[in-house]
């Protein structure tokens, strides 16, 4: 009787494991011809894509901080944000499983996928050449600023990439946040005023922090310096609700539409004494312009007529050594 029950218990387990089997089939889409290909395409861009997330994640781990690292940081997002919508679009075509990432629904685009691969081949020529610079200066700021702009023109391939896989493949495009590094102009320092690209957060109304400071957009012009783009602004301030001389203001510099509708933002500190009652100027301010990202295009296109500014400030740092900060 005990061998009769066993045999009875391993008769159910081998049909609950044939049910199971031909479940699991069942799920998996049948692929045709066309999307066997799509898929063993899209598998050989993911498995480039994973040698470049373990190689700057190599690289991001000789880093303790600063500029470099944040611009591995950068590069490193970007790279696993391909590395998932990849990964999305192989799930999606095997199971017809959804996409589970809030991104913009594209289509196809040939003729820009291989505009796209040909700006790829100039901007692997750009990033031998930045590395090769970076190579040649090895220590001081130059090779500071030189190892700076590798990454820089690293990360430009990274973006240049992920829309040349969206344009290709037809894969959700994520929509880039509206970010910026603050930089100064080719006739100062610009490592003194370099800083980490940042995405200024919006608020939902104005408050006393955006009436201490009034902007006014004096000048708007495009450069080129060491195979960097650049956009930079020249800037009056007219401090009507600043209560007291500061030593230094931190703040968002917000540039708007006619309309009022936020179009981009930069991070911006003021580092010279602002006093009440007596404008200040600000020149040769402004961030690295990256083609692929459309808030760069519409601050580096638009007349300065068209744009209006405002000015958030986040901190003050009076001259009596008082300070004063704002919710950001």
């Amino acid at each position: 009787m005990k061998l009769k029950v066993r045999g009875d218990m391993k008769s159910r387990l081998s049909v609950c494991v044939l049910c199971i089997c031909l479940a699991l089939v069942g799920c998996k889409k049948s692929l045709s011809s066309e999307e066997q290909a799509q898929v063993l395409a899209l598998r050989t861009e993911l498995d480039t894509t994973q040698k470049e997330v373990s190689a700057t994640e190599l690289q991001n781990a000789k880093y303790s901080g600063g500029l470099v690292k944040a611009q591995m940081a950068l590069r490193l997002e970007t790279l696993k944000t391909n590395e998932a919508l990849l990964q999305q679009r192989i799930h999606a075509i095997e199971s017809g499983a959804k996409v589970t990432v809030e991104t913009f629904a594209t289509k196809a685009d040939p003729d820009r996928a291989k505009m796209l691969q040909e700006e790829m081949t100039k901007q692997d020529l750009k990033v031998s050449e930045a590395e090769a610079k970076a190579r040649l200066n090895s220590g001081g700021l130059a090779g500071t600023m030189a190892v700076i702009g590798a990454a820089t023109e690293r990360n430009s391939l990274a973006l240049l990439r992920q829309q040349y896989l969206v344009a290709k493949y037809g894969l959700a495009s994520p929509q880039p946040a509206a970010s910026s590094t603050n930089v100064s102009s080719p006739s100062s320092e610009t490592a003194s005023r370099a800083g980490l690209p940042e995405t200024a957060p919006i608020l939902a109304d104005k408050d006393l922090s955006e009436q201490i400071l009034e902007a006014k957009l004096l000048q708007k012009k495009y450069a080129k310096q060491d195979y960097q783009d650049y956009v930079f602004f020249d800037v009056v301030f007219n401090p009507n609700g600043l209560d007291k001389p500061a030593r230094a203001i931190k703040g968002v510099l917000i540039l708007t539409d006619l309309f009022g509708e936020q179009k981009f933002a930069v991070n911006w500190t003021i580092e010279k004494p602002v006093i009440p009652g007596t404008e200040h100027v600000e020149k040769g301010y402004g961030f690295r312009f990256n083609q692929f990202i459309e808030s760069h295009q519409w601050a580096r296109n638009t007349d300065k007529d068209n744009m209006k500014l405002k000015f958030r400030v986040n901190s003050i740092l009076y001259q009596d050594g008082s300070s004063r900060t704002f919710n950001e």
